[in-house]
């Protein structure tokens, strides 16, 4: 008897390396919208100890080679990054609009925050049925 199976195999990302940047330091609330013809993501952050140093933007379209399956890891690739502000214990507001989707599209985004080691902690991803 010959059993076949078939699938994408892991359904994870591998965990990510010892960073300088804690879960209690970074980006919260991590929203996507659409404007026009692109779409919007916006966040706030906050770097009480000036260890994040930019934040990496990150998207991938499902469909595309790599991410046929909804619920298989993803390949992102990068389209932006942003140098962090270094203000102290208050939170800045960021955004940042990418102009290069097409209607019709599923896409999801998640952002990176990099240390001054180059060491990133990703965040949670959010996705967007671009109309």
């Amino acid at each position: 008897m010959i059993i076949l199976a078939a699938g994408c195999g892991l359904k994870a990302n591998p965990a990510p390396s010892a960073s300088a940047v804690t879960p209690k330091q970074g980006q919260q609330k991590l929203t996507v919208s659409t404007d026009e013809n692109a779409v919007v993501l916006t966040w706030q952050m906050q770097n009480p100890d000036g260890k994040i140093r930019y934040t990496t933007i990150e998207k991938s379209q499902l469909g595309s080679t790599g991410n046929i399956c909804r619920d298989c890891p993803r390949i992102f690739e990068k389209i932006g990054q942003l140098q962090v502000l270094n203000i102290k214990n208050e939170k800045s507001d960021y955004r940042f609009a990418d102009s290069l989707v097409e209607k019709g599209k599923i896409y999801s985004y998640r952002l990176k925050l990099c240390d001054e080691a180059g060491v990133c902690r990703e965040s949670q991803t959010v996705e967007i049925d671009f109309k």
